[in-house]
């Protein structure tokens, strides 16, 4: 019976993929600064476990989803050909669900075995920065209110520098500046102005001295990748993405440079049939 369900599941699997295959889905464009390396392509309930966030510490890859229509919370653990290893289906904290409301989980990175998770609620009136361990996924008993007057539409994103000793993150919409915290206990440290307004941030990431910020263009094809400079606020378009057949939603991004020589990777949920990872490198 279990051969059998799998093989049913196979079967539909294929379908999905010549379906996406068809209607083109795969097929993407970005600006001249870089080129596509690799799509891939999570679907089905695979999918459920990756559609908000994604980061890596180089020898596992680790996501974030958040299913509010079936109260679920995911922080999933792959390997770097993106097979699933493991998920936490319940990963928000009980104490938080029920005393704040909180449901929803952003754009998450991982730093020194821990994933530093950004956590809100319906009305974005509580945002946290949650732990968890990379190796077992599990909720480490520590969280951190960052909730403020600026964090006005939640928390959607986090972004760690390691090796400086902080994190970053900002509102969603209507971005003038940056929050930084010390990564340690999440003091308030300063703001970051930035030198251009950007709106719809859904994920961040830290490489070279760079903040990249992946944002979501509502209704259009065309998704943007800033770079912030963390000493000076300057910002400026890095990678211009085109999906070229109809609008999904950005998500996460995280900046690393993988063997095959992408660095930057972006997540986008597929509203059709699941999640895309985009793998991209600079030429």
């Amino acid at each position: 019976m279990t051969a059998f369900f799998s093989e049913i599941g196979s079967f539909f699997t294929s379908v999905i993929l010549v379906v996406s295959y068809l209607l083109g889905i795969g097929s993407v464009g970005c600006s001249d600064n870089y080129e596509l390396v690799k799509q891939d392509k999570v679907i089905m309930l695979e999918a459920l476990c990756c559609g908000q966030g994604m980061c890596t510490d180089g020898e596992f890859l680790y996501s974030s989803s958040a299913i509010t229509a079936l109260n679920l919370t995911i922080i999933a653990k792959w390997d770097m050909d993106m097979n699933l290893l493991d998920r936490n289906v319940l990963a928000v904290p009980s104490q938080l669900t029920k005393t704040y409301g909180s449901n929803h989980i952003g754009g998450i990175d991982c730093y020194d075995g821990i994933i530093y998770a950004p956590v809100e609620n319906d009305d974005y009136s509580r945002n946290f920065i949650v732990l968890y361990d990379c190796d077992t996924l599990e909720y480490t008993g520590k969280y951190y209110n960052l909730t403020s007057e600026y964090l006005t539409d939640g928390i959607p994103w986090c972004a760690v520098d390691g090796e400086n000793g902080y994190l970053y993150t900002s509102k969603y919409s209507d971005v003038t500046e940056i929050l930084q915290y010390n990564l340690s206990d999440m003091s308030f440290v300063k703001t970051l102005k930035l030198n251009k307004k950007l709106d719809r941030i859904q994920g961040g990431s830290v490489y070279n001295g760079m903040l990249y910020l992946s944002t979501d263009v509502p209704h259009s094809v065309n998704e943007e990748v800033f770079a912030a400079d963390i000493r000076t606020g300057e910002v400026k378009t890095e990678l211009t993405r085109n999906l070229n057949n109809y609008d999904n939603e950005a998500e996460d991004i995280f900046v690393y440079p993988f063997e095959d020589g992408s660095l930057i990777h972006v997540i986008d949920y597929d509203k059709l049939l699941g999640v895309n990872i985009y793998h991209y490198k600079a030429v």
